[in-house]
């Protein structure tokens, strides 16, 4: 009879071992597993233990395989691909849903819509799409698919651009009118007390951008002398802006649907296209198969174009 649990080392220092051995360095499998570079090296050394062989030759910060590491590596990489195999093939029968994962507001007022279009569509499967603001929740390998926000520098994951950041002063209708009644000056030329107030929001990120963010970006220093309104986030300032309550900064891709239902409207010409976009990343080397890629290519057939409204 077999003994598995005696005969082997626990399944997960395989993992670790593979994924070091495949990169030869702790610090990428570290990265690909989210986990510390020292998890990394004591389960590896434990693993070394348990075995009674050196499986890695460390030579300073240079990484290379011993003859035994070499066996154990390919080995244990086509085991694994095995065991994942066969647990796709019966959780596959039990649910075939795509795990896509997305921020508050993307999955707001991007990503619900277009999901409702895609289950409309022929090419229609079961998506249970995870909304989060905590960045560990979204980049993770459990889902399938992630939208983010960066530069397209991920490591563990690749990125494929949705669409580029586009920021602009936008706001309903009447506070449109009201601007343009009042004067026929650019926005940012107004007189206090002309100026309705900015919705605002806290920067949790360093790569946010925020009122004061963009008007020292566009070099408007008036922009501090205008009142503010704090929101609770992001998308709050959308919803006050849509009630009437001021001006919020447009992410002109992610509320194209609004700006065309004239919900909101820009009140500004002036844009600033950031550094960073938004990005559908999946796992890297894993590229997107079924009913994954069906999803990820409708995402990328129906990107938005930033409205020149």
């Amino acid at each position: 009879m077999k003994n598995y649990r005696k005969n082997l080392p626990p399944l997960d220092s395989l993992m670790f071992f593979e994924a070091a051995a495949r990169r030869l360095s702790f610090t990428g499998a570290a990265t690909e597993l989210f986990v510390s570079q020292t998890a990394v090296s004591k389960r590896i050394h434990q693993l070394e233990e348990y075995l009674g062989i050196q499986l890695f030759i460390r030579n300073g910060r240079a990484l290379s395989l011993s003859d035994e590491g070499k066996q154990l590596r390919d080995k244990s990489a086509m085991a694994l691909d095995y065991l994942e195999s066969a647990v796709l093939s019966i959780s596959a029968r039990k649910s075939e849903a795509v795990r896509i994962a997305a921020n508050s507001a993307v999955s707001m007022f991007w990503l619900s819509p277009r999901l409702k279009l895609f289950g409309l569509s022929d090419n229609a499967c079961s998506v249970n799409l995870m909304t989060s603001d905590i960045t560990s929740d979204l980049i993770t390998i459990e889902n399938d698919l992630t939208i983010v926000y960066g530069d397209g520098t991920l490591p563990g994951f690749d990125c494929i651009l949705l669409f580029p950041e586009q920021l602009a002063p936008v706001a309903a209708p009447k506070i449109a009118e009201k601007l343009q009644k009042s004067s026929n000056r650019d926005l940012f030329s107004l007189h206090i007390e002309e100026r309705p107030n900015l919705l605002n929001y806290s920067r949790v990120g360093p790569d946010w951008i925020n009122w004061e963010v963009w008007g020292h970006s566009m070099q408007i220093p008036e922009l501090s002398d205008w009142p503010q309104v704090m929101c609770k986030t992001y998308t709050h300032t959308i919803g006050r802006a849509i009630e009437g309550e001021g001006i919020a900064l447009g992410s002109l891709s992610l509320i194209q649907d609004e700006i065309k239902s004239e919900q909101l409207v820009r009140v500004s010409p002036l844009t600033l296209t950031s550094t960073k976009g938004y990005y559908v990343a999946y796992p890297e080397g894993k590229q997107p198969q079924g009913a994954i890629k069906l999803l990820f290519d409708f995402l990328l057939k129906y990107p938005p174009q930033a409205s020149e409204k």
